[in-house]
């Protein structure tokens, strides 16, 4: 079991304890299943990240690489990497070992499914980022688990700019006259501790399988990204004051055609509410035959959108919407240098949200709809 902060080298670390397993184990066939939640979110992490340690090593010659099953084979031991989604890879798999990545994305149920097809031992690593999980409840308090506890100063290869960023988080004057603290992720990312998160803006909400076939209100929104914030996609549902989210994609580095050949394949032909920070990417959007209506922002319509989202009775997100549920649970108000919660949200963890926002401005809180009362109902 690793636990610890962002860039305490847990997952080059177990990379490297990997390898080393496979040179020094070459008298046995070793089958090693590496599981992320999500098989695309292997791809730009650990699959790549093995390699690289692969190559500096000098040891990527004597592997067999199958770049279309995903599996590195060095000596006799072969990586499989697989998401946790992908269930027909998963049905009646056997391994030696396995490793969960980001093991707060898995389900306790994905881990007695590993656990019990596994002859040998298992890894788990992961951001204390949750206050409650199953991890902390049925794994660590195990006799047979060994734990270790990382931050990032126990990195010496930590990059200068990583390092930097961290360090801005924690409460120190300078960094509250710079107005970069955040208690709550100087906790996580920067101690690697199982912080509370304080002053969360949204608790109205709940995970339910799938939108329901009686929610006809239905659109689209789009929030743009590229290098660091992901572009996010989501369908969104409005029935008797309750809002519905189910998620489409939510992936970094997306051109104007990737958006296009996704909104075509994962979007249902109904408008797209996009953000409108972006006009010639709106454009080409449209000649590409996506139905994109970019949202009219005002003064105070961030705060105001989060304010009839909160008047909702209700907001539903389907359980496959992992990144919106992890948005909604880090999702916190802004604060001063003296604690005091501030009225203005902290522009991270809200791509989703904020695409939902520009659907709550565009069909829900404009002339003649439905709007917010001060005691939360809907007129």
């Amino acid at each position: 079991m690793f636990e610890g902060g962002s860039r305490s080298s847990k997952t080059y670390s177990i990379i490297q304890f990997f390898i080393q397993y496979a040179l020094t184990h070459q008298d046995t066939p070793n089958r090693v299943i590496i599981a992320r939640k999500r098989a695309t979110w292997l791809q730009s992490t650990v699959w790549n990240d093995f390699k690289i340690i692969l190559i500096s090593l000098g040891l990527f010659p004597y592997c067999r690489i199958n770049k279309t099953l995903k599996i590195i084979q060095l000596g006799t031991t072969t990586f499989e990497f697989i998401g946790l989604d992908e269930v027909q890879k998963l049905h009646g798999l056997t391994c030696d070992i396995f490793w969960i990545n980001e093991a707060m994305e898995a389900t306790k149920d994905d881990f007695d499914q590993l656990e019990q097809r596994t002859s040998r031992f298992s890894i788990l690593d992961y951001n204390p980022s949750a206050e409650e999980h199953w991890i902390y409840d049925t794994v660590c308090p195990r006799p047979d688990c060994y734990f270790d506890h990382s931050t990032m100063l126990d990195n010496p290869f930590i990059p200068d700019n990583s390092r930097r960023k961290i360090l801005s988080y924690e409460p120190t004057e300078e960094n509250y006259a710079n107005g970069t603290v955040d208690i709550r992720k100087w906790k996580i990312y920067g101690l690697g501790l199982r912080a509370t998160i304080e002053g969360l803006i949204f608790s109205n909400w709940e995970i339910i399988d799938s939108i329901p076939p009686w929610v006809t209100k239905r659109w689209n929104c789009l929030d743009f990204g590229f290098t660091h914030d992901p572009t996010a996609a989501a369908e969104v549902g409005f029935y008797k004051n309750c809002l519905y989210i189910d998620e489409k994609f939510y992936q970094t580095d997306m051109t104007s055609k990737d958006i296009i050949k996704a909104g075509k394949k994962l979007l249902k032909p109904i408008d797209i509410i996009s953000e409108s920070a972006d006009p010639r990417l709106c454009k080409e959007l449209r000649q590409g035959g996506l139905k994109i209506r970019p949202v009219k922002k005002y003064a105070k319509s961030v705060v105001a959108g989060i304010d009839f989202m909160k008047g909702c009775q209700k907001i539903y997100i389907t359980a496959r919407s992992l990144n919106a549920q992890k948005e909604f649970k880090n999702y916190t108000y802004q604060q001063d240098a003296d604690g005091k919660w501030l009225n203005e949200p902290v522009d991270d963890y809200n791509h989703i949200i904020d695409g939902v926002r520009y659907v709550c401005l565009m069909k829900l809180m404009g002339k003649n709809r439905t709007r917010p009362t001060p005691d939360g109902a809907i007129r």
